[in-house]
């Protein structure tokens, strides 16, 4: 099958799409005065200016009547948002905005000591998953992988220190990110727990369990029971991870071996700590921390698989992972949580009424819930899947994911930010409206392609030697 031909139509749409949300310095603000007239009133009342072109998720969400050309909420940048949205830019004429963006999120941090959930000074007290690191190589990655395609000759007269000096520069802020804001030594902004190495979501301002759910990005969840601020989740402390391998690779590109041993050896003891407390061997599967009542939760949700895509889990820890995938998958993708971790329906008949709402409201699924799909975690677990060499699984999940978006995409001209994992259509309205669009979405659906494409074609998606044990390099953008 010709998974690009198949999907011509929605891969034009997409391709249309990022000139649609690509916001540049000159006309920066002529639209953004359109969209704040048309968008939300309370959602817009502040905008941060950047400096540079940037992207936003969207322009339109659903109309009253179903129609996708009312006005969107998200007129911001969103800082986890963009790494996935970079999924769909690589590669393509549009992939020069990458290090326009990550450009403004230097900014950012430079401005405010952290890089906020979005670019409004609501939001500079908290921050969202940290993927500086991983959009910085994507960035990075522009130059090097064109100086790597070239002949010797031209390599003669390329100049890629310029690059490298940049390099040098976003890694300098990145670094202080990590250290300032997600370790966090003196506190200030919730994350540390003393007796751990690992961290929590916080909030610099507040603190609390429904602001670190927001810095979360998965708001709202039946995941952390409303008690965000007492886990130490293993979603970010892989991402954290990540950012200790990434600094160690960028220190062997710059050549400085004692700071790649260093990061080295930082990961170690994250892994270590990771394996300690959120590594269950009976079930195999990762799970978040309760640091307060000193156990693990059991709650099943796609987080879990996030060792995979870090390169965290060990060969054995990932055939027991890849076990669990049927909690979570349908006909139509993988669900962000599990229905077997949701609360029971149970009879609030002899509560006293001024309980009932509270209860209620730690009992009712919420939108980063079961039923619904959202790409990003897919995503994440696709990829983590691809590294650890379970293909067949990785194809069969990225297929159900593009015939389920293309038939949205065919039913409603739009993408949609998540979807329904039980009937393959779009859900209701949750903690917001529903969004359509959709950055992620999109651009999921563009990489899906791509890899299907290539397998489809026997390409081989891994970088050679494979060597003899995962987890494998892959050779696509991811």
């Amino acid at each position: 099958m010709n998974y690009s031909e198949e999907y011509k139509d929605c891969l034009e749409y997409i391709d249309q799409f990022w000139d649609k949300v690509t916001i540049r310095p000159k006309k920066r603000e002529r639209l953004l005065n359109i969209i704040i007239k048309k968008a939300t009133k309370r959602m817009h009342e502040n905008i941060i200016n950047l400096p540079k072109s940037f992207i936003i998720p969207n322009a339109t969400n659903m109309g009253k009547k179903n129609k996708t050309d009312s006005p969107g909420w998200f007129a911001h940048i969103f800082y986890w948002d963009t790494f996935f949205m970079f999924k769909g830019l690589l590669r393509t004429r549009h992939e020069w905005i990458t290090r326009s963006m990550v450009d403004n999120f230097i900014y950012l941090y430079e401005k405010y000591g952290i890089i906020p959930n979005f670019n409004s000074p609501a939001s500079i007290g908290r921050s969202q998953p940290p993927f500086l690191t991983s959009m910085i190589f994507d960035a990075y990655n522009r130059y090097y992988y064109s100086y790597r395609g070239m002949n010797p000759f031209k390599k003669l007269v390329y100049d890629l220190e310029p690059y490298k000096e940049w390099l040098q520069k976003a890694s300098d802020v990145a670094k202080r990110e990590y250290w300032k804001v997600w370790i966090d030594e003196d506190g200030f902004y919730h994350h540390k727990v003393n007796g751990y190495n690992l961290s929590r979501y916080g909030d610099r301002d507040i603190g609390y369990a429904h602001s670190a759910e927001l810095e979360s990005g998965w708001d709202f969840t039946s995941r952390f029971y409303n008690r965000c601020n007492e886990f130490l989740p293993i979603d970010l402390n892989c991402l954290l991870y990540k950012y200790e391998r990434d600094f160690a690779k960028i220190a062997r590109i710059l050549g400085d071996k004692d700071e790649d041993h260093y990061w080295k050896s930082i990961a170690e003891k994250r892994k270590e700590e990771i394996n300690k407390y959120m590594w269950n061997g009976e079930t195999g599967f990762f799970y978040d921390y309760g640091y307060v009542n000193k156990r693990q939760s059991d709650f099943l949700s796609l987080a879990g698989f996030m060792p995979l895509w870090t390169r965290l889990a060990t060969p054995a820890q990932a055939k027991k992972m890849v076990k669990m995938l049927p909690y979570f998958e349908t006909e139509y993708g993988l669900t962000i949580t599990a229905q077997e971790s949701l609360a029971p329906k149970v009879s609030l008949r002899k509560i006293p009424i001024r309980f009932r709402h509270a209860i209620e409201d730690v009992l009712k699924p919420k939108q980063w819930d079961y039923p619904n799909i959202w790409p990003p975690l897919e995503y994440l677990t696709v990829i983590g899947l691809l590294k650890y060499g379970f293909v067949d699984d990785a194809k069969r999940i990225m297929n159900k994911s593009v015939t389920a978006q293309g038939n949205i995409f065919r039913k409603y001209k739009t993408f949609f930010e998540k979807i329904n994992g039980e009937t393959g259509d779009i859900n209701g309205n949750y903690h917001y409206a529903q969004q359509a669009g959709f950055g992620w979405t999109n651009a999921t659906f563009y990489r899906y392609v791509q890899i299907l494409d290539a397998l489809e074609n026997g390409e081989n998606i891994y970088v050679e030697p494979k060597g003899d044990t995962p987890p494998y390099k892959l050779s696509i953008p991811h």
